[in-house]
């Protein structure tokens, strides 16, 4: 088969951090089988690059981690996309991404030795049925009163993740989570991750991802999730922010897991609506 295998880091906030994502070139004649089984062979989510089946699309990506495969996967579009730009393979921004969720725009523009690239997604919704406080401190071993005042709710502006409000980040980077009651609660709210997070000043949060049933406990940066939370950031105007225009909110993720990254995500509103949704970063190839 023809297919390259480059692999990268995305969102890493110096030496060590990031997540780690193997971007799979000309992956046109790899089965879906084949595809599943090199992502739980990687032990990481894998990016897999094709001829895109819509006109209207310039490339085609299929995400997987090790135990199924995604809609998608914001850190792994970045991954490809700054492999594609680097290659020389894509010269034009932007460009259109076919996903299982359709159509996303994809711009990159060249900054020093960064490539800087900026996935939009989707209008937010937000769930209605969400879990009780109780069984969000069950699920994450800790006390009501660790709690913030805010909702506890899913929200998706691609996949759901649930958003769970802590009052301090010492708590957050300290959790010790029951999955498998964590994962039984996934199942049961229909949502694809818990994304606890605590704010640490002005339009900066720290954040943690838990996937439901991925193959690993934890994710060191999650652009989905991190998409998800500003969105809930701007819907509670929890900094003010919900303003016509642009609101960036800087999220950390990764500190627990010795991998410290950085996403930025932005929410555009118009006449108190959130309309727009996309979330910036870099990647690096390893």
């Amino acid at each position: 088969m023809g297919f390259d295998v480059v692999h990268t880091t995305v969102f890493s906030i110096g030496k060590g951090g990031g997540n780690p994502c193997p971007v799979v070139l000309d992956a046109d004649d790899l089965t879906t089988d084949e595809m599943q089984k090199m992502a739980k062979e990687f032990a990481q989510e894998t990016a897999f690059v094709l001829k895109p089946a819509r006109s209207d699309c310039d490339v085609k990506f299929r995400y997987f981690v090790p135990l199924h495969e995604m809609e998608m996967c914001i850190h792994a579009t970045i991954g490809s996309t700054t492999v594609l730009v680097e290659q020389g393979m894509i010269k034009h921004s932007p460009m259109m991404v076919e996903t299982l969720l359709g159509p996303v725009k994809v711009e990159w523009k060249t900054n020093g030795a960064n490539i800087d690239v900026s996935v939009e997604q989707f209008r937010p919704a937000f769930m209605k049925v969400n879990p009780a406080n109780e069984e969000i401190c069950k699920s994450l071993h800790i006390e009501a009163a660790d709690l913030a005042d805010y909702p506890i709710q899913s929200v998706s502006t691609s996949r759901y993740k649930l958003i769970v409000p802590l009052k301090s980040v010492e708590t957050l980077n300290t959790l010790n989570p029951n999955f498998e009651y964590l994962w039984q609660l996934c199942d049961e709210y229909n949502t694809t991750g818990f994304y606890p997070f605590a704010v640490e000043e002005e339009n900066r949060v720290h954040a943690r991802q838990f996937p439901n049933r991925a193959g690993y406990n934890e994710d060191p940066a999650t652009g989905v999730a991190a998409s998800a939370l500003g969105a809930y950031l701007t819907n509670y105007n929890i900094f003010d922010s919900k303003n016509d225009g642009w609101n960036s909110y800087q999220v950390i993720q990764g500190i627990a897991m010795e991998r410290p990254s950085m996403i930025m995500s932005e929410t555009y509103t118009h006449q108190n609506k959130i309309t727009r949704t996309r979330i910036k970063g870099n990647a690096v190839l390893v």
